[in-house]
């Protein structure tokens, strides 16, 4: 067996560390500050997420591929008798755009895409696409995805990692001492993780609120020529989740 070290309990570390530990032959351990049956904190944002499937890849193959393969996984984790009733959420998305962006490239392999009619379009849009996806519930799918990790017989560690050469070379506790591999999964953290410092990791500023309204059971987003982003986000409890600020890289 090798072992390999997973930085990072967030939803990206979690489904890491599962689809290595599916993959057979290794033991997993997760090393992090944070994990989902904590109280919700600044710290850690995959509590926050909104968090509904619809791909930005535009033109980015890598990411379109890593973005079917997502969808795919957690279309068949939502089916009607899946293994977590109660965090999944299918409904209709509508995207309007009223710049020149043409997203069939990355969203044409949704289940029913189509083009909106002219007729249905919105104020301040020129052409838009409907297709079906998911949302979530981000707390309940964090503790289901932990749930699974430990299950498979994995190991966490709770520890602020301050440079990866203390999961490289050993030094905490618990952690294997010569791992065959590290994987490195802290969303923005790594622009700040000693022996990581990647500076092309910044981060979007966002700004949503929730409101009760479970008749609203259908996304919706709008992009303007301006750059303005809205949406609005379906949940399946009949929460609604409402956004309109898309800053990147502001501090």
């Amino acid at each position: 067996m090798k072992d390999i070290i997973v930085v990072g309990a967030g939803v990206v570390g979690l489904s890491t560390a599962i689809r290595i530990q599916e993959k057979g032959g290794y033991r997993v351990t997760i090393v992090a500050g944070t994990f989902p049956t904590d109280l919700r904190t600044i710290h850690y944002t995959s509590h926050w997420a909104g968090a509904h499937h619809v791909s930005h890849a535009f033109g980015d193959k890598r990411q379109l591929e890593m973005d079917k393969e997502t969808f795919e996984c957690m279309w068949k984790d939502s089916e009607p008798d899946g293994p977590l009733p109660g965090c999944f959420f299918r409904h209709t998305q509508t995207e309007f755009r009223g710049d020149d962006v043409d997203p069939t490239e990355w969203l044409g392999h949704m289940p029913d895409f189509q083009a909106v009619l002219q007729n249905d379009l919105v104020p301040g849009s020129t052409h838009g696409w409907s297709f079906t996806t998911l949302s979530l519930d981000p707390p309940v799918y964090l503790n289901w995805l932990l749930d699974r990790f430990l299950s498979n017989g994995g190991t966490i560690v709770r520890s602020q990692l301050l440079h990866i050469s203390q999961a490289i070379e050993g030094g905490i506790s618990g952690l294997p001492q010569k791992p065959n591999g590290v994987v490195v999964c802290v969303g923005i953290g790594a622009r700040f993780l000693g022996g990581i410092e990647d500076k092309d990791v910044f981060p979007i500023r966002g700004q949503t609120i929730a409101l009760r309204a479970p008749w609203v059971r259908y996304g919706r987003s709008i992009s303007k020529a301006d750059g303005s982003y809205t949406y609005s986000i379906p949940k399946v409890a009949g929460d609604v989740l409402i956004g309109g600020i898309k800053v990147a890289n502001d501090w």
